[in-house]
């Protein structure tokens, strides 16, 4: 092969090789890609707003479904309480777009639970307002109760 061949062989290798991308001046860095859209997991949801914690009469733990952080108002109810469905309403409707506070509702039954006899709810309806720290602060019966969701709202705030 003469020398003109193989410099012609090598341009056209190196003509190739410039074309194919494969060789030639370092390329500037690439910029670093965007983060994806949301990779991160979602943010912790709050506890439920309104949670019945018991059947009809049965016992239940008060203290441990108080969420930690929030005002939480215990609805001590029946169905036999005429009162007690329309003060439980106002309540919700009350507290509905106030994300501190939550409602836990215990059907304490009818006549002598274990429930009933364990808060001593001997009238109804009947409201506990816990504070954010899950330290009693508020006990109302029957028309008191009317002003359970103007307590809880100040409690939240605090």
């Amino acid at each position: 092969m003469t020398a003109a061949r193989t410099r012609a062989a090598l341009g056209a290798a190196v003509a190739a090789l410039l074309a194919g991308g494969a060789c030639g001046p370092a390329a500037a860095p690439a910029a670093p890609a965007a983060p994806a859209a949301s990779s991160a997991a979602p943010a912790p949801r709050g506890p439920d707003k309104i949670v019945q914690l018991n059947a009809p009469g049965a016992a239940v733990d008060v203290a441990a479904a108080l969420p930690a952080g929030y005002v939480t108002v215990v609805d001590f109810w029946s169905q036999s309480c005429e009162a007690c469905g329309p003060l439980g309403q106002r309540l919700e409707t009350g507290v509905a777009d106030e994300p501190r506070v939550v409602i836990r509702k215990v059907d304490v039954g009818d006549g002598d639970t274990p429930v009933a006899a364990a808060y001593q709810i001997a009238a109804l309806p009947h409201f506990f307002i816990y504070d954010k720290q899950k330290r009693l602060r508020y006990d109302l019966i029957g028309p008191d109760c009317l002003a359970a969701a103007r307590y809880a709202r100040e409690l939240a705030a605090e």
